[in-house]
Order: C-alpha cells, then sequence, then structure tokens
C-alpha cells in the first residue's frame, strides 16, 4: 500500500490525489487488510466519521464493518466490543463478517 501511494506522489504535483483501497468481501484481501491494519481510529467515508467514537490512545487489530445505511468502515475491534460505540456508529449487535473462510495461521499473528 506504501508503494502505491508512493507512486502517486510526484515532483511538482499541484492537483489533490485520492487514494482508493479496493477490496472483494468474503476474501482473503478482506482478512489481509484487517490483519495488517492497527488503528486508533476508524478509516470510513465522511458520513461515517460523524458517528465514530474518539481516537483510541493505542493502535490495535481492525475490523471491517457496514453500518445501517449501508456504508463500510475499517474500524479497531474495541469499538465493536463496546455497545455504546455500535451504537454510535449504527453497526448491528453482531456485526457481518466479510472475511473468508481461511484462518491465519499463529505464525502471522503478532499479538
Amino acid at each position: 500500500m506504501a508503494q502505491a501511494i508512493a507512486r502517486s506522489r510526484r515532483y511538482g504535483q499541484t492537483k489533490k490525489v485520492h487514494i482508493y483501497h479496493v477490496i472483494a468481501q468474503r476474501t482473503i484481501d478482506v482478512d489481509i487488510l484487517e490483519h495488517r491494519n492497527k488503528r486508533c481510529d476508524g478509516i470510513a467515508a465522511p458520513e461515517f466519521t460523524r458517528t465514530m467514537p474518539p481516537a483510541l490512545a493505542k493502535r490495535e487489530k481492525t475490523r471491517l464493518v457496514k453500518n445501517e445505511k449501508g456504508q463500510m468502515a475499517l474500524v479497531p475491534v474495541s469499538w465493536l466490543a463496546d455497545r455504546s460505540a455500535r451504537n454510535m456508529m449504527g453497526v448491528q449487535e453482531d456485526p457481518e463478517s466479510f472475511t473468508s473462510l481461511i484462518n491465519f495461521s499463529e505464525t502471522f499473528l503478532d499479538d
């Protein structure tokens, strides 16, 4: 991802550049995204971010979720454990899983 972002930056670039990470639901791409991203805040569309809880002090694993309006976000797992945070974001009690059926080996988990 860092390489893709670096390729979009050019000397003399004056226009704003938007970088999108496109993944397919229920594929290994979602698993990789969730396991490689550790965040203290969420990544989402501006409409979704207005309803997110405040940032955490410590970075932690993330989970891809969808709120009641159908908007997607990548959020820290502790936000999903907190009922008030789930209500604030409009995420259902047990968020639908977008991951594949593949489980990572303990070798790839670093906590």
